[in-house]
């Protein structure tokens, strides 16, 4: 896909490079980093419960903010670049990751909803668990095609995401029972 630059995002792109700043798309990777750790935890947590704790304290976290927040030398950049980013690779990427961020609340919730750290999780649940860590891995692949400029289009998001028809409360005690 063939993109036309203003002249503002064409003064930026020589420096995002040198910056780990994708100079097409103006994205930068680090942002990954957020979702990632949630996914490593709930990787965990079917063997070890205990930690579906410290995963309920995991919120959404826009791209601005987390730049804002971490430690990335060219934060300031990044988040000047995403100011600057195309219309089309901002929307992909917004809608992503709000797909993302709506998936990974829908699982900690359900988690949250029965006390698994004294019962464990039925087979059921950690079944569950791995499905729903599928799909945010699939999401995530997908980001990193828009932040790497691999996209054609609109980005077909996942089946469990799209119709993501919320489970019942007593849909979700069964499994954790």
């Amino acid at each position: 896909m063939q993109i036309e630059y203003t002249a503002e995002q064409a003064a930026i792109q020589p420096r995002l490079a040198s910056a780990n700043i994708n100079s097409e798309t103006f994205l930068a990777t680090d942002y990954l980093n957020h979702f990632n750790e949630i996914v490593m935890l709930l990787e965990m947590i079917p063997d070890m419960p205990e930690l579906a704790e410290d995963a309920a304290d995991w919120a959404p976290k826009s791209y601005t903010q987390h730049f804002l927040d971490s430690g990335f030398q060219a934060k300031e950049l990044a988040v000047q670049a995403y100011d600057l980013a195309p219309s089309l690779v901002r929307a992909q990427f917004e809608h992503i990751c709000a797909e993302l961020d709506k998936l990974i609340q829908g699982t900690l919730a359900g988690m949250a909803a029965v006390n698994v750290a004294e019962r464990g999780f039925t087979p059921q649940a950690q079944e569950l668990i791995r499905i729903r860590i599928e799909a945010i891995q699939g999401l995530l692949m997908k980001l990193n095609q828009v932040i790497h400029g691999k996209f054609d289009g609109d980005i077909d998001l996942p089946e469990e995401v799209v119709d993501d028809s919320a489970q019942t409360q007593e849909d979700i005690d069964k499994l954790f029972d």
